[in-house]
């Protein structure tokens, strides 16, 4: 019986263990935390129930929707989208609507205006170079440099066009309504009703998925060891023999990894890699009054300390205590940064922007705040990232029984679906047996759906042998 040692149970290392086991494998999922689901994980706090940021289920895949859904059962809950974003000293619904253009200052609306007619268009790769050709020298001004310096401590001019099309072009979600220049994005905002979307969602946070999928594989004999950070990596040529953690060693004839990719190079000694993680610390505060906003999630583009806002409520009302409410709050940091390591320091002043911007009435409305630092949230799409990217794939292709996998494992900026889906297709290549290092994702359809002309240098560089990383959506 074929055997498999899985890094990670988030949800790409959850699947791939889901599908191994019911074909007879025997899984071994070996977790740093105590709790499965990874990025997709829920914090419980009594009768509060805090998302690791803002997740729902959506794709357009049958396969995946039809996986989640049999995961789910009677927990797939179907919930309509409700997002906003805080732009000029008020709250607009996102996707925006026309309301935003009473909101802008008349100057900004001329100078927007004179962005349709007058097109700049700055050469290179660079994410602001993205925005610009697309959306004006304007919006990328009022709203993409100052909110991508707070989220991410790097200039649009020092990240790849890739981070443009993974967290901008995705934001809208309905394919039906466009977002990828500026005519079509004042086109969407004008429209006469947003496109309406409906997600799926556990009744107690999206963790649940992640939850059944351990369950899943603890009913087919397979293991879950917890608190099981890795510590060592032992090879043998072109194989790796045994992963080890406090808990033990752990050999398998197959190691798919989902942890961080910067990990795994530390534990088998590759270096000289210029790839960067985002970490993410979450407050979640625990407020004694119902909700003053009806959004799921909230983007912050002015000078907020946070970025982005989170309310559990406006998911399912079963995730918070009747008449209270809860605000997941994120601020991004440096891994093991000044921030990282006292974020208590932080909490006064972000509760003073939350009363600022309206989020809650007055600080006393907060009954509890739970501080909790998540480390590797976000690949960063520098502009090298590409090439380093490639390079660090082709060095740990040597070992043969070897996976990378997930948002973490392939550096891939993605959502849920991505690395459901992901986790699908891998497991079915294995099952044909398929070697682990002549895997690939199955995810280049992406890039060629949304820039179709960056196809033909994309499969130039495949067919010269050079495997192609997995951009973000």
């Amino acid at each position: 019986m074929p055997s498999v040692t899985i890094v990670g149970a988030g949800v790409a290392g959850l699947t791939i263990g889901y599908q191994l086991a019911q074909r007879g494998y025997r899984v071994t999922v070996l977790e740093r935390n105590p709790v499965v689901g990874g990025l997709g994980r829920t914090f419980h706090y009594g009768d509060f129930h805090f998302d690791v940021g803002p997740h729902r289920f959506h794709t357009e895949n049958p396969r995946v929707a039809a996986f989640i859904r049999d995961i789910l059962q009677d927990e797939a809950i179907e919930i309509p989208r409700r997002s906003g974003a805080r732009m000029f000293g008020r709250f607009h619904e996102w996707p925006l609507r026309p309301g935003i253009l009473l909101a802008m200052p008349v100057a900004l609306m001329i100078k927007g205006a004179k962005d349709l007619v007058f097109r700049e268009r700055l050469p290179g790769e660079s994410f602001e170079a993205d925005v610009v050709n697309k959306y004006g020298r304007t919006l990328y001004d009022i709203f993409f440099e100052p909110y991508t310096r707070k989220f991410l401590f790097y200039s649009p001019s020092e990240l790849h066009r890739d981070w443009a099309r993974a967290g901008v072009n995705r934001a809208v979600i309905d394919t039906r309504a466009r977002a990828d220049s500026l005519w079509s994005l004042l086109k969407t905002t004008l429209l006469p009703k947003p496109v309406e979307t409906m997600f799926l969602y556990p009744p107690r946070g999206v963790g649940r998925f992640a939850d059944r999928l351990a369950d899943g594989i603890r009913s087919m004999d397979g293991r879950i060891v917890l608190d099981g950070e890795v510590t060592r990596i032992d090879t043998d040529g072109r194989r790796i023999t045994a992963v080890s953690t406090a808990a033990g060693r752990f050999a398998g004839d197959n190691v798919v990894w989902t942890a961080p990719l910067t990990t795994l190079n530390a534990l088998l000694g590759v270096t000289g890699v210029d790839l960067e993680y985002l970490s993410t610390i979450f407050y979640n505060f625990e407020i004694g009054r119902p909700p003053r906003l009806n959004y799921q999630w909230t983007y912050f583009g002015g000078d907020e300390i946070f970025s982005r806002v989170t309310a559990p409520e406006a998911f399912l009302p079963s995730t918070v205590p009747p008449g209270k409410s809860g605000l997941c709050v994120e601020v991004t940091c440096r891994h093991k940064d000044a921030r990282w390591q006292q974020p208590e320091a932080l909490t006064h002043a972000i509760v003073a922007d939350l009363v600022r911007t309206g989020m809650i009435a007055q600080a006393p409305d907060i009954e509890r705040v739970h501080i909790e630092r998540v480390p590797f949230t976000y690949p960063i799409y520098k502009l090298n990232y590409f090439t380093e990217l490639t390079r660090n794939l082709r060095d740990l292709g040597v070992y043969r029984n070897l996976l990378l996998a997930g948002r973490c494992g392939r550096f891939w900026y993605n959502n849920m679906d991505h690395s459901i889906g992901q986790g699908l297709t891998m497991a079915d290549k294995i099952l044909r047996g398929q070697a682990l290092s002549e895997i690939d994702s199955a995810d280049r359809e992406f890039w060629a759906m949304q820039d179709e002309d960056q196809a033909p240098a994309r499969e130039e560089e495949i067919a010269e042998g050079v495997e192609e990383p997995d951009p973000a959506r």
